[in-house]
């Protein structure tokens, strides 16, 4: 008896301290360009331990091998993966370096997922690019410019930063370095949704958040001047910058409707005769208003851009018909074929997009692939009150964690 507990404290003490070197974690980021504007870090060991504990929890998946394994594929994986975006870029523009452990093995893993040889050591598969220099590699999430910012990313010098400076006991962070400080949101790995936010104990948002949830729109915002400052950012517009807006709100709800198409052909006495088809459509319908005092300006602005036609329409959203108003403080964009009222407006900044089958319908433009991806996805909420920021990625209820269904 006796040897048997000497046996289990031995196994046990053995576990901690294996737990315990394993958990060492080398927290120096030397991947990140000097003139990266923010930073994406991912905890690769908590990751695994998360995905550890929730493989526990579910027996079916025991047999099936790890999916975070990355079985040869030939790149030196950090303790923490470091994805950043550069100054100055669009929004759609993040990059990553690796180190190359086996050229052959990292090759051979790149024809395996379908990626094909461009030019100058690059490869492309979809909007991802990858270059190859020497030991090095630079992974991009973004086709523009690739060949160009890839080439300044492997000479450019690094930050030099450090792991406890971006993240704390999260399994991913996210980093904005603005000119002051380093402002950093957390980012959780839950079993039905992705989480990032500023630190709180408070749970400000899930009352508004089920509030929203059981109306039949599809998309509802509200932003104030700064968060529809950011939200113009990252489209790359300059708008806001140059005119003041106070907030702007917008509303939609999405319909399918009958399409008529007239077409003529001819008869055999070649006489004309009409032929009526018709198509379905997804058609949205909206209620968007934008708050200024500058709503001259405003109206100059977009008069100048070509975006008002000689009927009052706003032509910059393409679906049409619509009707643009102004007055001294607001202008508005409605649709003309059904008017939706935007209702109620809680408290703070925030945006809410459902997802439904007529709104992937609608982005025809998506490869299969981003389809089904889209598929999957509840709806995506964010929201904003005074230093307080949360973005959350709701999906659609499966059988196992997220972790473990990818």
């Amino acid at each position: 008896m006796k040897k048997s507990l000497v046996f289990i404290l031995v196994i046990f003490v053995l576990a901690i301290v294996s737990y315990f070197f394993w958990s060492l974690k080398d927290k120096d980021l030397q991947l990140v360009p000097k003139d990266a504007d923010a930073v994406v870090l991912i905890d690769v060991k908590k990751l695994k331990e998360q995905y550890f504990f929730s493989s526990l929890r579910h027996p079916s998946v025991w047999f099936e091998g790890s999916r975070l394994n990355s079985k040869k594929n030939g790149l030196i994986i950090p303790d923490y993966i470091q994805i950043f975006h550069l100054e100055n870029t669009n929004f759609s523009q993040w990059y990553s370096i690796f180190e190359i452990k086996n050229k052959d093995n990292f090759l051979e893993f790149l024809k395996g997922k379908g990626f094909k040889i461009a030019e100058n050591n690059i490869y492309k598969k979809d909007r991802f690019s990858v270059k190859i220099e020497a030991s090095k590699c630079v992974i991009g999430f973004s086709n523009s410019s690739f060949e160009e910012k890839s080439n300044l990313i492997l000479k450019s010098k690094t930050k030099g930063l450090y792991a406890d400076e971006l993240i704390n006991n999260s399994v991913a962070s996210v980093s904005y370095f603005a000119k002051s400080k380093i402002h950093k949101f957390a980012f959780y790995l839950n079993d039905d949704n992705i989480e990032i936010k500023t630190k709180t104990v408070q749970d400000i948002f899930s009352s508004q958040i089920s509030d929203l949830e059981k109306k039949t729109q599809f998309l509802k915002l509200k932003l104030d001047s700064k968060n529809a400052k950011i939200v113009s950012k990252l489209f790359n517009e300059n708008l806001i910058d140059s005119i003041d807006i106070n907030s702007v709100s917008a509303i939609s709800e999405l319909e399918s409707v009958n399409d008529k198409i007239v077409s003529y052909t001819y008869d055999d006495n070649f006489n004309e005769v009409e032929k009526v088809s018709y198509q379905k459509l997804v058609q949205p319908n909206y209620t968007i208003n934008i708050q200024s005092p500058e709503t001259e300006k405003l109206w100059s602005y977009f008069q100048d851009q070509k975006w008002i036609n000689a009927e009052n329409q706003f032509t910059a959203i393409p679906f049409q018909p619509n009707e643009i108003k102004k007055n001294s403080f607001e202008i508005s964009i409605q649709s003309t074929r059904k008017n939706i009222n935007f209702g109620e407006s809680p408290s703070g900044s925030f945006i809410l997009l459902k997802n439904n089958l007529l709104f992937v319908d609608l982005l025809k433009v998506l490869s299969p692939s981003d389809k089904k991806s889209i598929s999957k996805v509840d709806y995506l909420f964010y929201g904003n009150k005074a230093d307080y920021y949360y973005l959350k990625l709701q999906l659609k209820k499966d059988k196992l964690p997220f972790i473990l269904s990818q």
